[in-house]
């Protein structure tokens, strides 16, 4: 079976041994309207935010389930240096080679500067199942949480888990 999705995806997951549930669809995963398919693959659809801090020189992946809002305040106050707000696909292209829409924690297998901060939603480190697109649209993977947390040591890149839906 050919599977949509960047080759250095699913090299990594052999490399790693990781397993994983693969899900096409001609949809791009973005609609509402799509909650039979969400029941029958029982695990925690996660959104995926590529942003930058207002100066320009940093960069963050912020990833936390689809249903929660995100308090992009949070890291402003954190890091008391501006505003932050969503990174342009020239960004995207040089720092984790992605589309908009198909950003995920596999674009940072792209990031071989390890520039990319992520800071991950603290409600996720309770679910057993998490989905990423593996950076393209069009398909998407279910993998255990204990493999999210594999795939973001693998990446090199630094991460932490925070409360980013607090108020």
């Amino acid at each position: 079976m050919d599977f949509i999705g960047e080759a250095i995806v699913y090299d990594t997951l052999g490399k790693l041994k990781i397993p994983f549930e693969y899900y096409q669809s001609p949809e791009d995963f973005s609609t509402e309207d799509d909650s039979e398919f969400w029941e029958k693959i029982k695990a925690t659809r996660c959104k995926n935010l590529f942003m930058r801090n207002h100066k320009g020189d940093r960069h963050f992946l912020i990833i936390s389930d689809f249903y929660r809002d995100v308090n992009i305040s949070i890291l402003e106050q954190r890091f008391k240096k501006g505003k932050i707000s969503f990174a342009s696909q020239e960004r995207i292209d040089r720092w984790i080679k992605g589309t908009v829409g198909a950003i995920s924690v596999f674009s940072l297998l792209n990031d071989t500067e390890n520039h990319v901060e992520v800071f991950i939603d603290q409600s996720l480190e309770t679910k057993s199942k998490l989905t990423f697109l593996p950076n393209k649209l069009n398909a998407l993977l279910s993998i255990s949480f204990d493999d999210f947390v594999r795939i973001l040591d693998y990446s090199g890149n630094k991460y932490e888990f925070i409360d980013l839906c607090g108020k």
